[in-house]
C-alpha cells in the first residue's frame, strides 16, 4: 500500500460541514436501552481526531461504558432537501485476535490425526474430525490456512493455529463471529476464546488486535449510486462500484490495504449469508419488513490501529469512537462537489456523511441479541423447502398425491435401494443415513461422533496437556 494511503498522526482534517447539516433536526427515540439524542451535523467530539502535539491513544479515547455490538436506541436526523438517515445499529463486526505462543506437542499430535480423518475418502471417518474444548464442539478442516497448519471451526470462532516449528507466527490466529459479538460484550467474548487458546497451548501475552470491523446501519431514501467516483475525498488509491444481477449494491474504497472501508446493501447480502438474526434486531429500530438496510464499514488492519495507539484489546472499546471519526474525518469523506472550486479538500460534506459520521459510540448501545449458537445451524428454508426436492420429485415420477402415501412409499423405495446397492456400498439404508447425519453433525457442530474407547483416550490426552501447560507456566 502506498503511504499516502496510510494515516498521518498528527495530520489534521481537512472536513468541511455541509451547511444543509447545520439545522439538522434531532429525533431520540426508545430503541431497547437508553435514548441518545445526537448532536446535529457532526461527531461526537470536536477537533481532529489526531491532533498536533497529543498521542494518538490519548486522542482515540473517548468517555462512557464500552459499547457492544447491540442495537443503539434508535434516532434520526432528517437532513434539510438532501437525505435522510436512520441509523439502526452500530458496532464491532467481526473482530480477528492473535496470540503468541507455542501449540502443546499433544495437541499438534491430536490435530494432525484429526486432519488426516478429515482428509479419508470414508465419509465415516471424516465425521470423526472434530474435537470439543470449553463447550465448543469444532470442526477439525481437512486443511491448514495459509502457513496455519490446523483450522477448527463452530459458529462463534474460527481458529487457526500454527504447528509450533514457525516462530515467526502466533499460536492461534482467531476470527470472532459477528452473531457473537452480537450477543455479548467483546471482553466476554474473549474470554471465552481465552480459556480454548489456553487449552491448546502454553500463551506468552496477552491477545493482540490484527484487525477491527466497525459498522454502522442505517435506512436512508437516498439513492447511494447518485454520485460521482470523485465526490469520495480520500486517502486510498482504488474505489469501486459493485452490481449484482444489474442492480447496484454499493461501494469498496481501499480494500487490501491497512484501513479500508465499504458502503453496501446489508439487505441484499442477507439473502445470500441468512444473518437473520439481525431482522428483529432492526425491527426493534423502527426497520420494517421491505426497507433497505445500507452498511458503512470500516476495516482497521494491524498496521493502521498501532499508528493510532490502538496496541492490546483493552485499548479498543474506549477507542471506538475515536476510529470511526478518523475514518469518517480524516481518511474518507463523501463530499457534495463545488465546480468552481477544484480543491476536493475544501468541498463540504454531502448531509447523508454527517449523519454517518455522527454515531454515537459512547454510552449503552442498547438491546442485544437474546442468545448466540454455538453450531452452524442450516436455515428453515434449506430444510423444508430445497430439502423436500426429492420427495416430491418421487411423489411426481410416481404420480402421488397424497401427502402421507408419498412419505410411505419415498421410505420404502429408499429402502430397497440402499439394500440392493449395500453390496457396493457396504451399507443398508440405516446405516446410510447414520453415516450422513454424523458427517452432517460434524458441519453442523451438533452431534460428537466418538466411541467411548477414544473418548477416554482423549480425556486423558487433555488431562495430560493442562497438566504440563500448568508446569511450564509456574515455570516448574
Amino acid at each position: 500500500m502506498h503511504d499516502s494511503d496510510k494515516p498521518q498522526p498528527g495530520s489534521t482534517p481537512s472536513k468541511q460541514r455541509s451547511p444543509s447539516s447545520s439545522g439538522a433536526a434531532v429525533e431520540a427515540r426508545e430503541c431497547g436501552g437508553t435514548t441518545h439524542p445526537v448532536p446535529s451535523g457532526g461527531p461526537m467530539a470536536t477537533g481532529s481526531p489526531l491532533s498536533d502535539g497529543a498521542s494518538p491513544s490519548a486522542e482515540l479515547a473517548a468517555p462512557g461504558a464500552p459499547p457492544s455490538n447491540t442495537a443503539p436506541a434508535n434516532y434520526s436526523e432528517n437532513l434539510e432537501g438532501e437525505a435522510s438517515a436512520r441509523l439502526l445499529r452500530f458496532g464491532i463486526d467481526s473482530l480477528y485476535l492473535s496470540y503468541p505462543g507455542k501449540l502443546a506437542s499433544g495437541w499438534a499430535q491430536r490435530l494432525e490425526g484429526l486432519k488426516r480423518a478429515a482428509q479419508s475418502t470414508e465419509e465415516g471417518e471424516r465425521s470423526n474430525a472434530q474435537v470439543r474444548i470449553g463447550g465448543h464442539l469444532f470442526e477439525v478442516k481437512d486443511k491448514g490456512k495459509g502457513r496455519f497448519a490446523y483450522v477448527l471451526v463452530d459458529n462463534c470462532f474460527h481458529i487457526q493455529l500454527s504447528s509450533g516449528q514457525s516462530s515467526a507466527l502466533p499460536m492461534a490466529y482467531v476470527q470472532l463471529s459477528s452473531e457473537l459479538l452480537t450477543a455479548i460484550p467483546v471482553h466476554e467474548a474473549e474470554a471465552q476464546l481465552r480459556y480454548i487458546v489456553n487449552t491448546l497451548g502454553r500463551v506468552e501475552s496477552p491477545a493482540q488486535i490484527s484487525r477491527a470491523d466497525l459498522f454502522a446501519d442505517v435506512v436512508s431514501s437516498l439513492a447511494m449510486d447518485s454520485w460521482r467516483q470523485d465526490a469520495w475525498v480520500t486517502r486510498a488509491h482504488k474505489i469501486w462500484m459493485h452490481y449484482e444481477k444489474r442492480r447496484f449494491s454499493g461501494w469498496s474504497i481501499g480494500l487490501g490495504g491497512t484501513l479500508g472501508a465499504r458502503l453496501y446493501n446489508k439487505t441484499l447480502e442477507l439473502e445470500k449469508s441468512k444473518k437473520d438474526y439481525l431482522k428483529p434486531l432492526w425491527a426493534a429500530c423502527g426497520w420494517q419488513e421491505g426497507e433497505t438496510v445500507w452498511r458503512l464499514e470500516f476495516e482497521f488492519n494491524r498496521d493502521v490501529l498501532r499508528e493510532l495507539g490502538v496496541l492490546a484489546l483493552v485499548d479498543l472499546p474506549p477507542s471506538l469512537g475515536g476510529l470511526w471519526r478518523y475514518a469518517t474525518e480524516t481518511w474518507l469523506r463523501l463530499t457534495a462537489p463545488n465546480p468552481d472550486d477544484s480543491n476536493q479538500t475544501r468541498w463540504p460534506n454531502h448531509p447523508f456523511w454527517d449523519a454517518l459520521a455522527s454515531v454515537p459510540w459512547s454510552g449503552d448501545s442498547g438491546q442485544p441479541l437474546g442468545r448466540v449458537r454455538k453450531e452452524r445451524l442450516p436455515s428453515d428454508k434449506s430444510l423444508f423447502i430445497n430439502g423436500l426436492g426429492g420427495l416430491t420429485s418421487f411423489m411426481a415420477r410416481h404420480s402421488i398425491t397424497d401427502l402421507g402415501e408419498g412419505f410411505g412409499e419415498f421410505l420404502a423405495h429408499a429402502e430397497r435401494f440402499h439394500d440392493s446397492y449395500q453390496r457396493q456400498s457396504g451399507k443398508d439404508f440405516k446405516g446410510y443415513v447414520l453415516e450422513k447425519v454424523s458427517a452432517k453433525g460434524r458441519k453442523y457442530n451438533t452431534l460428537e461422533n466418538r466411541n467411548k474407547e477414544t473418548e477416554r483416550d482423549e480425556r486423558e490426552r487433555t488431562r495430560k496437556d493442562a497438566h504440563a501447560y500448568r508446569k511450564a507456566k509456574d515455570g516448574e
